[in-house]
This record gives C-alpha cells, structure tokens and sequence, in this order.
C-alpha cells in the first residue's frame, strides 16, 4: 500500500505535467502556423467578457480576456472563434484581422503577430515550471526508491533479510480492585483529623 502512495501519486503528477507541457507547446505550435501562413482574413469581434479566477475566501485572483470573433473564409464559411488573451482595447463590434493555416479556420487566432514575443515568453515560462514540476516528482520517485523502501525493508527484517518477530511483552501486574486493609496504622506524632 505504500508503494501504491509513494510511487503512483508522483507518476499521476509527472504524467499530468508532461500532458500540460504538450497542451502548452500545440498552442504555440498552433499560433506560429497560424501567424506564418499568410492566411488573413478579415473578422470582427461579436462579444468581450473576463474570466477572474480568485484565490480562495473571495481574494482577487488575476482576469483573463476572451473575445469572440467571427469570420468568413474565402470559400465563404462562416466560422466563429472564441480566443483568451487578446487585446483589452478589442470590444464587440471592432474589426479583426484572423489568421490561419491554410485549410484549417478551426485552428485561426485573432492574436496579431506582434504578440509573438510576449507568447514566446509565456511558453517558455510555463514550460520552465513544468519542467521543474516533473524533475521534482520524479526525483521523489527515485529517492523513495533508493533510500526510503531499503531503509524500511532493512527496519523490518533487521538486516538479516528474514521478517523480525516482536517479542512479547510480559503481562502487566493486576490492579487492585478494593481499597486495602492491612495497611499499618499512623505514626502517634501525626495528627489525625477531627470529625
């Protein structure tokens, strides 16, 4: 049960690291095919909200952009694009320049190409923490492994490599179960209490 805890709780967290390290690069991947195939058409912003995410007992987190673009292709599909990030100055009614790569308006961003450094940095950023999120959990992984289970496996069977048995323990001494009566009289120089 213990290897169960030890070993399979820091592998979901690794596994769940690699995961966001993917999402995070197929985004960037996904922008930078959209920004470099000089597909751009012409789309305009049909709603604005902000998504606030707070830290616990009402505390102001930090908010997060999402526009809602819509666009016609050149085959004249109409495609609607929900995107976080962009512009604050982008309000409903505003026009946009969306691109994408060729063949594939579901993979468009409205995000302009100047924004690429600030999306690099932020990549890079997430990528750095996740890095160091998996490296940690699996180095707990390989520390249980190699230091913790031997030392619990040579407590267990004191180094000899057989299981150590407890010795029993003697049993505790009965309790006396009424008040004693041969117990010896006071000394005559201590005062006794008066009734």
């Amino acid at each position: 049960m213990r290897d169960v805890f030890f070993l399979a709780l820091p592998a979901l967290l690794a596994a769940g690291g690699i995961a966001g390290m993917v999402a995070v690069l197929l985004r960037a991947r996904r922008l930078q095919a959209a920004w470099d195939s000089g597909i751009a058409v012409e789309g305009r912003c049909v709603a604005g909200y902000v998504v606030t995410r707070t830290h616990g007992h009402g505390r102001p987190g930090h908010s997060v952009w999402h526009h809602v673009h819509e666009f016609t292709t050149p085959e004249g599909e109409v495609r609607r694009l929900e995107e976080a990030g962009g512009p604050r100055t982008v309000v409903p009614g505003d026009t946009v320049t969306v691109r994408y790569p060729h063949g594939r308006p579901g993979r468009a961003t409205a995000l302009p190409p100047a924004a690429r450094s600030r999306t690099l940095l932020g990549t890079g950023c997430v990528m750095a923490f996740l890095v160091v999120f998996v490296l940690a959990a699996l180095s707990f992984m390989g520390f249980y492994l190699t230091v913790f289970k031997p030392m619990w496996h040579t407590a267990r069977t004191g180094g000899t490599g057989s299981t150590r048995t407890v010795p029993d323990l003697p049993p505790l001494p009965s309790l006396p179960t009424t008040w004693p009566t041969d117990l010896p009289p006071p000394p005559a120089d201590v005062p006794l209490p008066r009734p």
